[in-house]
């Protein structure tokens, strides 16, 4: 009996004291995509952050000029995760404008518009 009580104990004592290991979001980072043959501008490179606070994603775009230090930041006015695509609604260029996004690993692609092809990859977690 005194046996049985000090292995409860012990496993007891080891339970409380392993930690959970927190999944980590698969979606979380930071990506470089480029946004293919836009008219009248060519491709378009854009930084995107996607952080999460509690369920809800929330996005930064930049435009990534190449002659510039700066970039040109787009207005993100919202974004929404369903079955498994990103949709950002955003305004820019005095343009509304939206992205389909798809993330795979470290691979991002989808479209803006529904016209323009998108494509890119994570660089940071």
């Amino acid at each position: 009996m005194k046996k049985v009580i000090i292995l409860s104990a012990l496993f007891l004592i080891a339970s409380c004291g392993v930690q959970k290991k927190i999944a980590k979001d698969p979606y979380v980072g930071i990506y470089d995509f480029t946004v293919f043959e836009v008219d009248n501008y060519g491709d378009i490179p854009v930084k995107l952050t996607l952080t999460k606070e509690g369920e809800v994603y929330t996005s930064v775009m930049t435009i990534n000029r190449e002659n510039s230090s700066v970039g040109e930041e787009i207005e993100v006015d919202a974004t929404t995760l369903e079955e498994d695509v990103f949709t950002i609604e955003a305004y820019t260029a005095g343009y509304d404008i939206y992205f389909e996004l798809s993330i795979e690993q470290n691979e991002i692609s989808g479209s803006m518009m529904g016209m323009f092809d998108v494509s890119g990859i994570r660089v940071k977690d």
